[in-house]
């Protein structure tokens, strides 16, 4: 399932966010494998797995920057300190070519809660709105560089390109956290999802900016 999460607080330290090349999606995936491993939601789709190893999931957030990449969608910095994995409009739907492409790193991940994850993907694509607009599928920075404006730096691109074009920009948040980050940058809150036996999930919307007189 996507999820934003791991985002940090606003800083002064981070490098300027910029579209990461193909060598760089390995380091994309370790930072954000890191990011989420303390993650509610991806702690308890893998069993605890994942904060206990978090390297666990470094394949799975592998085959995910690589879908992104080709969206040219994948950001991260000089240092790769972190990564979003933007999605453009009408091309969120990973397809059936993209399920079956991640469905080996994702077996690995989850194991025998594969049908959990299953489950609370569809549960959160139901809820997905319809109208045109940018995905953040994830945002994630290393523990060793939040705090440093790694997260809104990465953001910041795609959010100056949606309100350029006009669009809005949805995401998902696994964070309660995370949540007042994201409305710093104009998210707001539509709408809760508490998943059967699991976390709660905090759907957010931003509306696009108007141009600054």
């Amino acid at each position: 399932m996507s999820a934003a999460s791991g985002a940090g607080a606003a800083g002064a330290e981070s490098s300027p966010a910029r579209l990461g090349t193909r060598d760089e999606i390995g380091a994309v995936a370790h930072a954000l494998a890191m990011a989420f491993h303390d993650d509610p939601i991806w702690a308890w789709l893998t069993d605890d797995r994942m904060r206990q190893r978090p390297e666990r999931a470094v394949p799975f957030f592998r085959t995910e920057a690589r879908h992104y990449h080709k969206l040219d969608g994948c950001w991260t910095n000089d240092a790769q300190q972190g990564g979003a994995l933007w999605a453009p409009p009408g091309r969120w739907k990973l397809g059936f070519v993209g399920i079956l492409g991640l469905a080996p790193a994702s077996l690995r991940l989850f194991g025998v809660r594969m049908p959990r994850a299953l489950s609370s993907l569809d549960q959160i694509d139901k809820r997905h709105p319809t109208e045109p607009h940018y995905y953040l599928g994830f945002l994630g920075t290393h523990p060793d560089h939040q705090g440093r404006g790694v997260g809104s730096s990465l953001l910041a691109p795609t959010l100056a390109r949606c309100d350029a074009d006009g669009l809005p920009a949805y995401l998902e948040s696994s964070k309660e956290s995370n949540v007042p980050f994201y409305e710093r940058h104009g998210f707001e809150v539509t709408e809760t999802h508490d998943f059967p036996d699991g976390p709660r999930i905090w759907l957010m919307w931003r509306e696009p900016r108007p141009p600054e007189a």
